[in-house]
């Protein structure tokens, strides 16, 4: 009897990634509490990996018409993080390097800041195994919050806040020094 090709560790578990191992870091903002990283850091509760879709590029060509990829578009991606109790909040010193609504100020973004300050951030993804090894990282490159919901309020619940941030970015990429390429 001929095998299918389906023993490709997927029976065991031992080649697959987990949806609950990763973290996402964005520096004084979100990520872990370990001790090279701020305190005042959200802690994840969602969040997603990059997604890519091509433009068609139309060619004519006698009587017909065939298409080719032409120029990449990022889509932006869910961000949740618990809303804890911080000396400051986190997003929201983000938000006030370019919005200071009390005052109706815009400043416009400093899109050369320095390597972990400014509206504009690098941000990141890692995925890890079950000893905490990164198997996959995620570079987000000139990431900014295009919309932050601070979710609404009900005296019927008894949940935890969270903050939901849905992030705009120019490219992303899976970091060669880290995971596959280590």
């Amino acid at each position: 009897m001929a095998k299918l090709g389906l023993s490709m560790g997927l029976e065991s578990g031992q080649y697959c990634k987990r949806q609950n191992r990763w973290m996402f870091i964005i520096d004084d903002i979100a990520g872990d509490f370990g001790p090279s990283t701020s305190t005042n850091v959200l802690p994840p509760s969602k969040a997603a990996r990059p997604s890519i879709q091509f433009k068609e590029m139309p060619v004519n060509h006698l009587f017909e018409e065939v298409f080719y990829p032409a120029k990449p578009e990022w889509k932006p991606i869910n961000l949740t993080l618990y809303d804890l109790k911080k000396d400051s909040h986190p997003i929201w010193d983000w938000l006030s390097e370019i919005y200071d609504p009390q005052f109706g100020a815009f400043n416009a973004p400093n899109t050369n800041p320095g390597p972990n300050t400014g509206l504009i951030r690098r941000c990141t993804l890692e995925m890890y195994d079950g000893c905490g090894a990164i198997l996959e990282s995620w570079v987000f490159e000139d990431c900014w919050p295009q919309s932050v919901d601070f979710q609404t309020l009900d005296y019927a619940q008894d949940g935890v806040m969270m903050c939901d941030i849905t992030l705009r970015y120019a490219r992303s990429y899976i970091d060669p020094t880290n995971g596959f390429g280590a």
